[in-house]
C-alpha cells in the first residue's frame, strides 16, 4: 500500500480521543460526494505545507494555494477514482506539525468522498508523517511495505494501473533514489499486469545521462540517482505508457522511447519566474489521456491548457 488517506465516507472510524483530536470522526450527513468518475484522477505535487498556515516562500503562501486547489477540486462536483499527491507534501524537513496542517488542509476532500494517495519526496519524513496521524495508524491504514523502507503500491483502475514508487532517500537532500529492490518489485508487478496501460508515478525526476559527455567527478544528481536502472525496467515493457513526476516545480511534457514523461506542476511556488503553479485534471481514455492544467493564477497564459496524449 502507499500512504493513503481514505475518504471519510469509505473508512471505518475509530472511537476515542485520538481520532477525535484530529477531527477524523464526521457524521455521514456532512459528506457532499459528487458524481463518481472511475476514469478521472486529480494530480497534485509539491504542496510544501508548513505547520504555520501563514508561512511564506518569497511572496507565496503555500497553505492558501492548497486551500484554493482543494476548493477547485470540490467545485468539479466529481468524485475521482483517486487524488494523487506526488511528494513534498510538507515544507523543508517534514516535521510532525507540518503534517498535521497538511492533513487538516486535505480534510475537505476526504469529507467529499475522495481517496488520496501520497508519494514521498525529499522534503518528507516517513516517521514524522505517521506520528502526526496516529489515529489513522491506529485504525490500521498505515501501509505495509512491499519493499523495505519504501512505500510502494499498485492502484488499479478501469483503464490503467498506477504504479506508485517511493524515491525519498534523505530528508531535505535534493537527490532521490528508487533502489534496486524497489525496481525489482516494480518489474514483477508490471509483468503481473500486462493487460492494461501502466502509469508509473514517482516524486523525483529522471535524469538521463548524455552518452557523449565526459564523466564528471562528484557530479550532483538533481533527480533520480538510479534513473538508468529504473528506465531499464520501464522501456522494454510496452504496456508502460507514462512516467509522472514532480520535484522540479515545472510543468512539461516530453517523450522518451515512446513513453510520456509528465512533469507535474507545483501547487506551491515555481522555481523560475513565469512558470505555472497549480494542479492537473487527468481523464483516462482507452488509448491515452487528456490532461488539463489548472493554474493558481487564473490569468496565466497556460491556465486551462489541454494536452491529449496517445499511448505508444
Amino acid at each position: 500500500m502507499p500512504i493513503t488517506l481514505p475518504s471519510f465516507s469509505r473508512r471505518t472510524f475509530l472511537s476515542g480521543t485520538a481520532a477525535a483530536g484530529l477531527g477524523l470522526i464526521l457524521s455521514r450527513s456532512s459528506f457532499a460526494v459528487g458524481e463518481s468518475d472511475q476514469h478521472r484522477f486529480f494530480l497534485l505535487s509539491d504542496t510544501h505545507i508548513a505547520a504555520d498556515p501563514k508561512t511564506l516562500r518569497g511572496t507565496v503562501n503555500m497553505f492558501d494555494n492548497l486551500k484554493q486547489v482543494c476548493a477547485e477540486l470540490l467545485a468539479t462536483n466529481v468524485t475521482p477514482a483517486s487524488v494523487l499527491l506526488n511528494g513534498d507534501g510538507v515544507f523543508l524537513t517534514g516535521q510532525e506539525a507540518d503534517y498535521v496542517t497538511l492533513t487538516e488542509s486535505l480534510k475537505p476532500l476526504r469529507q467529499a468522498g475522495m481517496t488520496l494517495h501520497l508519494t514521498l519526496g525529499n522534503h518528507d519524513d516517513r516517521a514524522h508523517f505517521w506520528d502526526a496521524i496516529k489515529a489513522e495508524k491506529d485504525a490500521g491504514t498505515e501501509p505495509g511495505k512491499a519493499v523495505e523502507n519504501r512505500y510502494s503500491t499498485v492502484v488499479e483502475s478501469a483503464r490503467a494501473n498506477w504504479f506508485i514508487l517511493d524515491s525519498l532517500d534523505k530528508t531535505n537532500s535534493t537527490p532521490g533514489l528508487v533502489t534496486q529492490p524497489q525496481i525489482d518489485w516494480l518489474a514483477k508487478e508490471l509483468d503481473a499486469r500486462p493487460d492494461k496501460p501502466a502509469l508509473v508515478m514517482v516524486h523525483h525526476n529522471p535524469v538521463f545521462k548524455n552518452p557523449n559527455a565526459a564523466p564528471k567527478s562528484n557530479e550532483k544528481i538533481p533527480g533520480i540517482i538510479d534513473t538508468e536502472a529504473l528506465w531499464t525496467a520501464l522501456a522494454p515493457r510496452k504496456h508502460v505508457k507514462a512516467l509522472l513526476f514532480g520535484h522540479t516545480h515545472n510543468w512539461s511534457l516530453t517523450k522518451r522511447d515512446g513513453i510520456h514523461l509528465i512533469n507535474l506542476p507545483t501547487v506551491a511556488y515555481a522555481f523560475a519566474a513565469g512558470k505555472p503553479t497549480g494542479w492537473v485534471d487527468c481523464k483516462l481514455a482507452e488509448k491515452g489521456m487528456e490532461l488539463t492544467l489548472n493554474c493558481i493564477d487564473k490569468n496565466h497564459k497556460q491556465n486551462g491548457e489541454k494536452q491529449n496524449l496517445v499511448w505508444r
